[in-house]
């Protein structure tokens, strides 16, 4: 039988578009031949998203609420630690990253690898534009892209894309990984890549179908940007100091 496998779904404040993702992911998940299990991890919502996952009826959801807001990065974290499947996946809540996805990310760990990263660098990657954003998308790419080059210069030479949303892990590496990390916000995906080229781990690039109707402002994508490459020069840091390499206390 197919190893089975973890849905992760961190969410935060979802409720103008979490009810349909749930139906989706379950109608996803029920369609597939191996034992899955859809694992949302509420990071201290304050809107209808407890109702809604309250609401929702389905053998395969499992919840997990953090009483406060902790960031994306202590969601997946947590996610990681409890999720039962042989196999993890993690996507964005409002599936930006289509579940289809899913079954390419499966391909590339049933091919041997640790971790896969879903890369919009990717040849066989694919946009989908809303109208009203093809005026930005230049933009965002070059921003994306010069990030992208920074980030290989200081911390990860050779992997091309740290922040898409979608990434797999066999069980015992997301363990290792989740035990290791510090980031809890927006910098965890770099953090994570990072520990898992320093742990020896089998990375590879996976393709992504990637629908494109939302933006940050460029404010907030600019106040991000230098909080990221803060984080950047944190886990270069550790790397050197031996920080991710420090054992693990199973009790912990």
């Amino acid at each position: 039988m197919a190893e089975s496998l973890t849905l992760l779904i961190p969410v935060y404040n979802g409720g103008a578009f979490l009810a349909r993702s749930l139906e989706r992911a379950i109608e996803f998940l029920g369609s597939m031949d191996r034992r899955a299990e859809l694992l949302v991890i509420d990071d201290g919502s304050t809107d209808e998203t407890p109702r809604i996952l309250s609401a929702c009826r389905s053998d395969v959801l499992r919840v997990l609420r953090n009483e406060r807001n902790r960031g994306k990065g202590h969601a997946v974290r947590r996610g990681l630690l409890e999720a039962k499947g042989e196999l993890i996946v993690f996507t964005d809540a409002d599936l930006t990253y289509p579940l289809e996805n899913v079954q390419k990310m499966l391909e590339v760990l049933g091919s041997g690898a640790d971790v896969a990263y879903g890369s919009r660098m990717h040849s066989e990657s694919r946009y989908v534009v809303a109208p009203g954003f093809f005026e930005k998308l230049f933009t965002r790419h070059l921003m994306g892209r010069s990030f992208n080059l920074l980030t290989r210069a200081l911390v990860l030479p050779g992997v091309r894309d740290t922040q898409a949303g979608l990434k797999g892990f066999r069980r015992p590496a997301a363990r290792e990984l989740a035990e290791r990390m510090q980031l809890e916000r927006f910098s965890f995906d770099l953090e994570l890549l990072f520990i898992a080229r320093q742990l020896g781990l089998d990375i590879r690039e996976s393709p992504v179908l990637f629908v494109y109707n939302k933006e940050r402002t460029t404010v907030r994508f600019a106040r991000d940007a230098v909080s990221m490459l803060g984080d950047m020069l944190r886990v270069r840091w550790r790397g050197v100091s031996g920080a991710y390499h420090r054992e693990i206390n199973p009790d912990e």
